[in-house]
């Protein structure tokens, strides 16, 4: 290419970087800025720019009660009846979805009357493909005994969380049926602080009596729960803790049964969602009480604003490119009709407007 080619293309180049003499130039000067600007910034975005910054984040301890209660199939989605663990268990991946990144996840199953903490709190964003594989994988033939002492597991979880983390909460999937049913005397009283974890007591299925389905290897429905089969378990139940003194008075028979009697046995081998023990348990334990009645409420709960943690976190950057484009955008429409009679008119029609008004 001759230096005199060289020099004319220079010159061209200045011209529309800096626009022509004059107002319309100027207008085409700073559109083309715009849109220089615009593609800059997309560009950029494709590369998924990250940086360590302050941010809104959670810490999760899902826990969830995998007893034979929970495969009552009493929520209905899509047409299709659904067990209320299968809810749970879509409750919750709903909510690792819903999770911004910088958030810690960790997961546990409840049986009998502990928990048992499956996964320890990881990062959701780089953790997500095994946290949802973990949560769906969960599964009733996991429970290592048949009782279902609710109490007794949600105090368990509560006493892990703060071992799993210092701003760790808890939500706690049950129907809060207790199983074998117990005497009212001899539950035993949460030993830690009232509101000292935060969380949510969320109630699954429907308060209205279901039979218990039993289910083979297949998760097919190979019958269901007897009142008989109950009650052969039901007999003794949790026996309360009395003083020298009152044992000496024969206060207590040794042989005689704690559990609830004949008459709060003959439902025992139904199902129901026992709103009132979960209402009483998270009044003691100052968590809240919630009833999921669709799997998506679950997201709400996990990224509500009172649940938040702050603290340095990868965050991604293009949220934020996508601010600057769109005021590029918008200057670009704004140069680009700014002299057409289609903006001529719509003034004068505000123009017109304001006198009626002020008429």
């Amino acid at each position: 290419m001759q230096p005199g080619m060289v020099s004319v293309w220079v010159g061209r180049l200045a011209i529309w970087l800096r626009g022509w003499k004059g107002e319309a130039g100027r207008t085409l000067a700073w559109r083309r800025r715009c849109l220089m600007l615009m593609c800059l910034l997309l560009t950029l975005a494709l590369f998924k720019p990250h940086s360590m910054l302050p941010n809104r984040v959670y810490d999760w301890y899902f826990v969830v009660d995998i007893t034979q209660s929970m495969n009552v199939p009493d929520y209905e989605v899509g047409g299709k009846s659904m067990s209320r663990l299968q809810v749970a268990k879509q409750s919750i991946r709903k909510a690792l979805s819903a999770l911004p990144c910088g958030s810690k996840v960790a997961l546990g199953m409840f049986t009998e009357r502990n928990v048992v903490n499956v996964v320890r709190p990881v990062e959701v964003c780089r953790h997500f493909a095994a946290l949802d594989q973990t949560v769906a994988s969960m599964d009733w033939r996991m429970a290592w005994a048949a009782d279902s002492f609710i109490a007794h597991g949600l105090y368990n979880a509560l006493e892990q969380a703060p071992q799993l983390g210092k701003q760790m909460r808890v939500m706690f999937f049950t129907d809060g049926q207790q199983a074998p049913p117990a005497n009212p005397r001899y539950m035993p009283a949460y030993a830690g602080k009232s509101g000292e974890v935060q969380g949510y007591l969320i109630g699954m299925g429907k308060p209205v009596l279901s039979k218990i389905p039993k289910l083979d290897e297949k998760n097919a429905v190979a019958g269901y729960w007897e009142q008989e089969e109950v009650q052969r378990y039901g007999n003794f139940g949790m026996a309360e803790t009395l003083s020298v003194l009152a044992m000496e008075q024969g206060q207590h028979d040794r042989n005689a049964g704690h559990g609830p009697g004949n008459t709060l046995l003959d439902n025992a081998h139904l199902s129901a969602l026992d709103e009132h023990n979960l209402q009483q348990l998270a009044g003691s334990t100052g968590l809240s009480y919630v009833r999921l009645d669709t799997a998506a409420q679950s997201s709400d709960w996990a990224t509500g604003f009172g649940m938040t943690a702050w603290r340095w976190a990868d965050t991604d950057l293009r949220p934020w490119l996508a601010v600057p484009v769109l005021m590029c955008w918008l200057v670009y429409l704004g140069l680009t009709f700014a002299g057409s009679h289609w903006l001529r008119y719509i003034k004068q029609c505000w123009r017109k407007l304001g006198q009626f008004v002020r008429a």
